[in-house]
């Protein structure tokens, strides 16, 4: 799939998305992908809250027809980062604290639990898994430059630690909470990386251990953190 060289002038705030801003488009399905590629758009900024998706420029956009946008804005929508307006069309949601209170609070609850599941669980293959992550992750916090391979990593990191708990519904209810909050967590991820990994090293420290209570406490205390850091508009 290939982006063109400019946009339309009607093609509103997509316009502004060069090339280089376009991410490569390789992955599951066309409409995933898709999905994936707008995903990433409103997570950094590059599609802003409240803003009008009309879905043949972004179909121009990503060389696409108009019928896999219009099916990544259906998904979008059921993931809360798209609100369809009847009569209207589809427009960027514009988060509010209260939506990011709720969605911290709720990883919170899982995600420590799964910490201490995880604690629980650990076998060598599990800790060699999380310390290649936690090296590539406390490399890319120190350089301050790749705010997307920061998510990533930190996504990364809490779907494995999820995963190693072995619960499976939780592991179908963070990997979504973690899509939502990389959306708040763009805002603050450069500054608040180094940190973070050292926090993550605690963590995962605590549940090679094997000290449950420990790795379920680090878990709770370092989601407070980040909840904590964000600054929002809205009710």
């Amino acid at each position: 799939m290939t982006t063109p060289d400019s946009l339309d002038a009607r093609a509103g705030a997509t316009r502004q998305l060069a090339r280089g801003d376009v991410p490569v488009l390789q992955r599951a399905s066309l409409r995933e992908q898709v999905r994936q590629a707008l995903e990433e758009f409103i997570v950094f900024g590059r599609l802003a809250p409240g803003e009008h998706l009309a879905e043949e420029s972004l179909a121009e956009l990503l060389g696409v027809s108009r019928q896999p946008v219009r099916e990544a804005l259906q998904s979008l929508s059921a993931a809360g980062f798209v609100d369809l307006r009847a009569g209207r069309g589809a427009f960027v949601h514009e988060p509010t604290a209260r939506e990011a209170r709720e969605v911290f609070h709720v990883r919170a609850l899982l995600e420590s639990d799964s910490c201490r599941l995880a604690a629980q669980n650990i076998d060598d293959d599990g800790a060699r898994r999380l310390e290649v992550i936690y090296a590539e992750g406390h490399e890319a916090s120190q350089r301050h430059d790749d705010p997307r391979r920061l998510i990533e990593l930190n996504r990364t990191f809490h779907r494995t630690m999820t995963e190693i708990g072995g619960n499976r519904v939780s592991i179908a209810l963070v990997a979504d909470l973690e899509r939502r909050a990389g959306w708040y967590l763009a805002t603050i991820i450069t500054n608040r990386a180094p940190s973070s990994w050292a926090e993550h090293r605690e963590i995962l420290d605590a549940v090679v251990a094997r000290d449950a209570d420990r790795a379920r406490d680090l878990m709770l205390n370092h989601i407070d953190h980040s909840r904590d850091l964000l600054e929002f508009t809205g009710q």
